[in-house]
């Protein structure tokens, strides 16, 4: 069958489309390729694959964290919690062992630990500093037992209401991509290289999904953990329930009811009632239990601060000592429910 010229310049243009498409999806991943390439090559050498073991009971642990400079490893506590042998591999094959670490330190609320190790030529990792916007591309960079070399998994990161109620304890990121090598302390990076956060843990209802600490709650309490060996909250010993009031006056209805005090606590040493109802802190308009949260965990220990309440429709004022936190049913991180 002979084709008209018209059909001859037809098919030509539709195989130039099918070029020219192909060698952009070509051009596209190889693209895509050099730029992971570049993130590992700069990056991988701060990664690090974390066997934490309970020598009583043997139980072992694998986790992943990142150098920090000064000779500080970035990981998670669920990592640490309860071992006594811990064994730091990097990327160059460097293995740091139990008797090259210093100090652990590790912070229960944030899910935050530091690991001071005795090593030469530790490759500190960079930070982002700028403000992370949701649906940035995020490199995850961890290993297993079985891979060899680092594992590369891809995915976006946005922001989570989750979080945020504590004076060190910024809001979480969420991870939305492919399965990384683990839940707890593996690095996750920007296209240049700069560390985003650590991966906190998976929400058992979801695929796919895991949450992140971010880097600047990582910094923040670990500077806090270098300086003092533990994070010290300020607490008052209450139990309470968030009122909001949008009309931003102190009168009944609004701040945040004592539903509950610890007996011999700061609250009640100060004559603290369940019942009264904060609604200022040293002045300050009180809304929500997480805005008190916040201000009292913030406060220094020792310290003290003046609670305007409201009892029966009336304002009082009760000076009361900051001492550490002592949380009373405290069996979950970031839990709203805690005692303040």
């Amino acid at each position: 069958m002979k084709l008209s010229q018209k059909e001859v310049k037809v098919g030509l243009w539709l195989a130039g489309i099918v070029i020219f498409l192909w060698g952009c999806q070509k051009s596209s991943l190889e693209g895509m390729e050099k730029d992971l390439a570049f993130v590992t090559k700069k990056a991988g050498p701060s990664v690090a694959c974390i066997v934490a073991k309970n020598e009583s009971s043997g139980k072992v642990t694998i986790g992943s964290g990142v150098v920090l400079k000064e000779g500080y490893i970035l990981t998670t506590e669920n990592i640490l919690d309860n071992v006594d042998n811990i064994t730091v591999k990097l990327q160059n094959g460097q293995v740091i062992t139990d008797d090259k670490v210093k100090k652990i330190f590790c912070d229960f609320a944030t899910n935050i630990s530091l690991i001071q190790v005795e090593a030469k030529d530790l490759t500190p990792v960079e930070i982002m500093e700028e403000e992370i916007p949701n649906g940035t591309l995020g490199i995850a960079l961890g290993n297993t037992n079985y891979s060899k070399g680092l594992q590369v998994s891809l995915g976006t990161v946005s922001h989570s209401w989750i979080g945020g109620a504590d004076a060190y304890d910024e809001n979480l990121l969420i991870w939305n991509g492919a399965k990384v090598s683990y839940p707890g302390g593996t690095p996750v990076f920007n296209s240049k290289g700069e560390l985003l956060g650590i991966t906190d843990g998976k929400p058992k209802e979801e695929d796919g999904v895991m949450f992140m600490v971010p880097a600047a709650t990582c910094l923040q309490v670990s500077e806090v953990l270098k300086k003092d060996g533990e994070v010290k909250r300020g607490w008052i010993g209450i139990f309470s329930e968030g009122g909001c009031s949008e009309s931003g006056k102190a009168e009944v209805g609004s701040g945040v009811l004592i539903t509950e005090i610890v007996k011999e606590g700061p609250a009640f040493k100060s004559g603290l009632e369940a019942g009264d109802r904060i609604v200022k802190l040293n002045g300050e308009l009180i809304k929500t239990s997480a805005q008190l949260r916040k201000l009292i965990s913030a406060s220094q220990v020792g310290s003290q601060v003046v609670l305007s309440i409201i009892r029966n429709g009336e304002l009082k004022e009760r000076e009361v000592v900051i001492k550490t936190g002592e949380y009373d049913g405290l069996g979950m991180r970031r839990c709203p429910h805690r005692s303040i």
